[in-house]
């Protein structure tokens, strides 16, 4: 059994198109110097991909802090990310800019199928 023919195309399916949430995947690539202005910019590339939202959900930081936590599946197929998610990444859903802290499980074979992600609001 060709493992990427019969469980990538389901990721793809479920979160295409059973759970469609349109979010910005922003892959941190370190840092470049831009000799035009002087200064240290961040590298990153962004990717507009579609993620099944799990669960939004706010804890009590102690105080009147609070932390804001996302869970969300993507996919790794040609229409979504397809790199291997890592922490310090950012998603960018609702208006909020959320930081990735955990990348946990992540389904592959040949090649990477789809990810669960932990997101905090940054």
């Amino acid at each position: 059994m060709d493992i990427d023919a019969t469980f990538l195309p389901v990721a793809q399916e479920l979160i295409d198109q059973v759970f469609p949430t349109n979010v910005l995947y922003r892959r941190k690539n370190g840092v470049s110097y831009d000799p035009s202005t002087g200064e240290v910019v961040p590298d990153q590339t962004e990717y507009s991909v579609k993620a099944g939202v799990l669960s939004r959900s706010r804890t009590e930081d102690g105080g009147v802090g609070e932390v804001y936590s996302l869970g969300l599946w993507i996919h790794h197929s040609s229409t979504g990310m397809p790199h291997l998610p890592k922490t310090g990444d950012e998603v960018d859903y609702d208006g909020v800019t959320w930081k990735v802290t955990d990348v946990d499980p992540t389904y592959s074979s040949k090649s990477l199928i789809a990810s669960k992600l932990l997101a905090r609001s940054s």
